[in-house]
This record gives structure tokens, C-alpha cells and sequence, in this order.
């Protein structure tokens, strides 16, 4: 059994290895539950759908552009953390302008997809 833990991911946006700084996230999407209260009792749950999504922090320099960063949609996304599990996320969109921070040369940078394999 491995005992090394999750420390880093690399992140590919259809083919091209994107710059990203460590603290990147992964939601592979399912279900929020929340209880369904009356009368002074739990009865039950409530689920709503999620969809996937994958936040980053790309580093920015002179190539990095933040219109094709921001205009990015229909992308194949591979997530890959350096334990070797590996995401797939399928038909992905930005959901949100990339926005450049200058003070640290940083870029956040928020997806969500249609779909997300584990493979």
C-alpha cells in the first residue's frame, strides 16, 4: 500500500501542460445533500446535482494569454496528481474571465465540465 499523499497535480488543457502553481482543486461533481426539516424533525434529504470542477492558479508571464485562457470551452481536461490518480475532465468551459493578479503574477482560473472519469 502507498503512504505517499497528494501533494502536487499537473493540469493539461487539450494537450497543452499549463503552468499552475501547488493548491489546485478537483470536484468531480455528484451530489449536495441537505436535510428536509419540519416540524421540529429530520425526515429525510434532498439532493441537488454538481457539476465537476477544477479551480488553479496559473502563473503568468509574456505567452500566457488571458483571452484564450478565458474564451476556453469544449476542452478536454486531464488532472493528474503526482500519487499518479488521473481525471478526466470532459467538455470543459471557463466559468469565469481569468483574471490576472499583479502582484504576484497569477491567473485564477475556474472550470466546469460536462463530465469527470477517474482513469
Amino acid at each position: 500500500m502507498s503512504k505517499k499523499i497528494t501533494g502536487r497535480a499537473i493540469i493539461t488543457v487539450d494537450g497543452k501542460r499549463v503552468k499552475t502553481d501547488s493548491g489546485a482543486t478537483l470536484n468531480p461533481g455528484g451530489s449536495n445533500r441537505s436535510a428536509v426539516m419540519g416540524g421540529g424533525e429530520v425526515h429525510g434529504y434532498q439532493e441537488e446535482d454538481v457539476a465537476p470542477s477544477m479551480e488553479c492558479t496559473v502563473f503568468h508571464n509574456k505567452e500566457t494569454s488571458l483571452r484564450e485562457l478565458s474564451d476556453i470551452t469544449g476542452a478536454t481536461v486531464l488532472f493528474e496528481t503526482d500519487t499518479g490518480a488521473q481525471f478526466i475532465l470532459r467538455d470543459a468551459w471557463v466559468t469565469e474571465p481569468a483574471a490576472l493578479n499583479s502582484k504576484d503574477g497569477t491567473v485564477s482560473l475556474k472550470m466546469e465540465a460536462i463530465a469527470c472519469d477517474e482513469v
